[in-house]
């Protein structure tokens, strides 16, 4: 029997790893004895859908959580998702039934924590909480370092603060780590690093000159770079430390590189088709959707151009958070009564993105108003879709689709009806009462966004595929192989 140390590292993206290999010494060791593939992530690629699948095995249309992570939402928090599903269908949980030692700390959504042969600890994602450990007494034994939480969001003049605050909780979490893997010789030992996917989301735009918001040189322009040296060090001291008949492996959950700096209107699409319909006005002979949307469009582009973002989400933090959700999502100006189709949420600010279709609002329609049927509109949103043009006649959107066409399984319709991805550059936006396309008013804040492949990397054993590309879903049984 193998014994097995897995470190997840959120958004441990390939290309860069491939570009700094030089830098990164026990990376660059993995990759040249062990085995190495870039590992392609769920669509879309974010860390809550993809984390569930590398515990699980299953793709989100199978578990059933497809959320979306929106670091513009993480500011005072969100209610944790209902992450029981995963009791009892995690690869440290089916180690445990066959009777292995597991150990396991911090795994993203895995929390509150549950019973297993070994130890579990971790905190609340996406707000500040208690951590939690099973066996309870474990949190009176030792010094714990911040688990689970990500609440960070920092401001520009914050940034440089919050990048050593970001490596002290990594060296942290590290150093608690490795005080519970010299406890005893674990079967299954497994601790998940998230802080590199949080650098990159907020400095990306320091450290690439591609970016069209590139300061030029600045302090932080190295950032990223240093942060994979960190985690390179922190896996070469789980290196160091390998007993006999033990095997590493590291996983990421996705990749990262620069979020869409260009924005695609896609509502305002499927309102000037007639498909989308906005509130009726309060005001008669003003239409106050049109008016209150308009204003929001032409506050934020002048915000961001004069470099002003962090005074928006300090003005922003003054509204109440439901209305403020609704004025960011262009929610307080749709009917959803009225109106045949509407953007989704599943997808968040990325190039992956879905339109709803409402059965109900085609039943109700009267006769002759021009809708269709169900199967009728979900044509009529791809050509639409598939239709738009950039300036020089390049398609804005790459392709588009019936939700079945892509998804398929017991959770399959969480996705909604139509799903596209946008061309490179541009990400889905809700606004309304705008040109179809614009600069992405939030792309100055939250720069970085994640990248469809992850890495995958093994090192200790030969139980391996030599595929040069691997899925996500390959994971789970790797893993139980790797174990057997």
């Amino acid at each position: 029997m193998s014994r097995l140390v897995v470190i997840g590292i959120d958004a441990l993206d390939a290309a860069l790893l491939e570009r700094w290999r030089d830098d990164l010494p026990n990376f660059s060791r993995i990759m040249d004895r062990g085995y190495y593939a870039r590992l392609e992530s769920t669509r879309p690629a974010d860390s809550i859908p993809a984390w569930v699948t590398i515990y699980t095995g299953m793709q989100p249309w199978e578990h059933g959580i497809v959320d979306s992570m929106d670091y513009l939402d993480i500011k005072g928090g969100r209610p944790a998702l209902d992450t029981g599903i995963l009791v009892g269908k995690t690869f440290w949980d089916l180690a445990s039934r066959a009777g292995k030692r597991v150990c396991v700390i911090n795994p993203l959504l895995a929390y509150p924590v549950w019973q297993v042969n070994g130890i579990m600890v971790n905190g609340p994602v996406f707000i500040s909480g208690e951590a939690q450990a099973y066996p309870p007494d474990l949190i009176g034994r030792f010094k714990l370092p911040e688990l689970g939480g990500m609440s960070d969001f920092p401001g520009r003049k914050d940034l440089a603060g919050f990048l050593k605050r970001t490596e002290s909780v990594t060296r942290d979490l590290a150093r608690f780590g490795l005080e519970l893997f010299e406890l005893e010789p674990w079967d299954v030992f497994f601790i998940c690093f998230l802080t590199l996917d949080r650098v990159m989301h907020f400095v990306w735009r320091y450290t690439d000159p591609k970016d069209p918001t590139y300061p030029g040189r600045n302090p932080l322009e190295d950032s990223i770079r240093q942060a994979f040296m960190l985690y390179d060090s922190i896996v070469g001291d789980f290196m160091a430390r390998l007993g006999q008949d033990q095997a590493l492996l590291v996983v990421s959950d996705h990749g990262h590189g620069m979020r869409p700096p260009r924005a695609l209107f896609v509502n305002e699409a499927l309102r000037r088709e007639g498909l989308l319909k906005t509130k009726p006005s309060r005001v008669p002979g003003v239409n106050t959707a049109a008016l209150v949307e308009k204003a929001k469009s032409i506050f934020l582009r002048s915000m961001q151009r004069l470099d002003l973002e962090d005074l928006v989400y300090r003005l922003a933090a003054l509204i109440p958070k439901e209305r403020r959700r609704e004025l960011k999502t262009s929610a307080h100006a749709v009917s959803r009564q009225g109106s045949v189709a509407w953007v989704s949420e599943v997808g968040g600010g990325t190039s992956f993105g879905g339109v709803e279709i409402s059965r109900t609002a085609l039943a109700e329609a009267p006769q002759g108003a021009g809708a269709g049927d169900y199967e009728e509109v979900r044509a009529r949103v791809i050509l639409l879709l598939t239709s738009l043009k950039d300036k020089a006649g390049s398609p804005l959107v790459l392709w588009a689709r019936r939700r079945e066409e892509v998804f398929t399984g017991r959770n399959a319709d969480k996705y909604p009806d139509v799903v596209f991805e946008l061309a490179a550059g541009y990400s889905v936006d809700r606004t309304l009462f705008c040109g179809l396309t614009g600069i992405a008013s939030t792309h100055k804040k939250v720069s970085g966004g994640h990248t469809q492949y992850g890495s995958l990397l093994v090192y200790g054993t030969d139980r391996v595929p030599r595929e040069p590309v691997a899925h996500i879903t390959s994971v789970y049984p790797l893993i139980n192989q790797i174990l057997k």
